[in-house]
């Protein structure tokens, strides 16, 4: 009888320990699902143009906040009409964006995100100044799977699909935020074409510095 029960917990003793061993160290191992990377290289904007609420607008931290548009001047996945990208960082933390590469929307992780670029090539970050962006985020989010393909069409702006990458942008900060983030009293009823470069050059919007890949 003792011997019975000497050898039923020695192997408890055993299951216990192999739990101890395998299982805790893959619960401790197992990273964050909504943890912010870090941009790479970052550099940020020591001169800042623009301010809120009297304090600086630029922060030299690296860490990627959800709303950030992220602007390089070279165009990846496929040739294009328009020279350059913009994509937007999900509440999510993956890119949202439409791309010749994927053929219309996408969300990519940020190093994925880095790879359809060239080595050497920088990333410019932009924040909205009006708000975080965070509304701007989850419209993209939620709708990039209805840009279907990818195409520059002189269309209305309300137009989903085919799609691109600013016009696609223009339409998360119109129906996410409320704000025509040209600044020209553009509406979706407007037909035209929205450029990349419109964001570097929109008064919503502040350069907060650079990566590159």
């Amino acid at each position: 009888m003792i011997v019975e029960m000497i050898t039923r917990f020695s192997r408890l003793l055993v299951i216990a320990l192999a739990l101890i061993i395998f299982i805790v160290p893959m619960s401790a191992q197992a990273a964050p699902t909504n943890e912010a990377p870090i941009y790479p290289n970052f550099v940020p904007n020591n001169n800042p143009e623009f301010s809120i609420s009297g304090t600086s607008s630029i922060s030299a931290s690296p860490v990627m906040h959800v709303g950030d548009v992220l602007y390089s001047s070279k165009t990846f996945g496929g040739s294009t009409q328009i020279v350059g990208h913009v994509g937007i960082v999900g509440p999510d933390y993956l890119i949202y964006h439409v791309t010749p590469g994927a053929n219309g929307g996408i969300g990519d992780t940020l190093e994925t995100y880095m790879n359809r670029h060239g080595a050497g090539e920088t990333i410019q970050v932009y924040k909205y100044k009006n708000a975080s962006g965070e509304n701007a985020a989850a419209w993209a989010k939620y709708n990039y799977s209805y840009a279907k393909s990818y195409g520059i069409e002189f269309a209305k702006l309300s137009v989903m699909d085919p799609n691109y990458c600013s016009k696609f942008l223009w339409q998360a900060f119109f129906y996410g935020e409320g704000y025509d983030m040209t600044g020209k009293s553009l509406n979706p009823s407007t037909t035209t074409i929205i450029y990349p470069s419109s964001f570097t050059g929109s008064v919503y919007f502040y350069y907060q510095g650079s990566f590159t890949v």
